[in-house]
């Protein structure tokens, strides 16, 4: 069963794409990601799929470096700015609205799988059945990724936070990742914003009051963020068809 809050939460993906857009602009004011993502895989000459694409922020962290990015999301609001964005840079680039579980794509067709911040919803939107879609979501990862290549799962691990905090919910989900044969690591992702009205403005529409306040008390332009990311290699020789 698919709770209150997975409607909530699609209905914003359906109909704040633009603000959305505004909100992950800001984040990873120091290219902490970018610098990560290059530390586990090879991103030069990449074919690279981004679950769960959003508007397409993982693409445009890559997009100077791969060889095709390929873009899957269930909302097509989303898509269709991440699309606009990358009409802009030149790299080859396909979007698929479809669901994580059932990606519309070959098998071992590439380098690098992405999921950013995407199955860490799972275990609150369908609490009874989490665990089967998060191992579902990423064996669909695992068959699309060519041997020896990469897969990432990255997830929050505090807004407004400047260690890492603790969830019982998440901090469950994590260790199922291990499970499943992710190691963690955790950078910084900070949102910069012009000024603590700005930074107001654009997380009031999708972080709670408590953080709002707190933005508001510390006079936050910069807003601190925690973020984990899991990583696993495919077995085989490495990169490239």
């Amino acid at each position: 069963m698919i709770s209150d809050h997975a409607d909530e939460q699609a209905r914003i993906y359906q109909t704040q794409a633009e603000l959305y857009d505004e909100l992950i602009g800001a984040e990873d004011a120091d290219g902490a990601l970018q610098l990560e993502l290059a530390h586990h895989a090879k991103l030069e000459g990449a074919d690279v799929v981004d679950v769960g694409a959003g508007t397409g922020r993982i693409s445009r962290l890559l997009a100077d470096k791969a060889r095709s990015l390929t873009l899957v999301d269930r909302a097509a609001p989303m898509l269709a700015v991440a699309q606009r964005h990358l009409e802009k840079v030149g790299v080859p680039f396909s979007v698929h609205e479809a669901d994580a579980q059932q990606l519309p794509l070959p098998d071992a067709s590439f380098d690098l799988a992405v999921a950013g911040w995407v199955f860490g919803h799972f275990r609150h939107w369908m609490p009874d059945g989490w665990r089967g879609e998060v191992a579902r979501a990423v064996a669909e990862m695992r068959r699309v990724v060519r041997p020896g290549g990469t897969l990432v799962v990255i997830e929050t691990l505090g807004t407004g936070h400047e260690q890492p905090r603790k969830h019982a919910g998440l901090d469950e989900y994590f260790a199922e990742l291990a499970t499943l044969g992710f190691s963690q690591r955790w950078i910084r992702t900070d949102y910069q914003f012009s000024s603590v009205a700005e930074a107001v403005r654009i997380c009031g529409a999708f972080f709670g009051a408590e953080l709002i306040a707190t933005i508001e008390q510390q006079r936050w332009a910069r807003v601190p963020e925690c973020t984990a990311v899991f990583v696993s290699q495919q077995p085989g020789a490495a990169f490239g068809p």
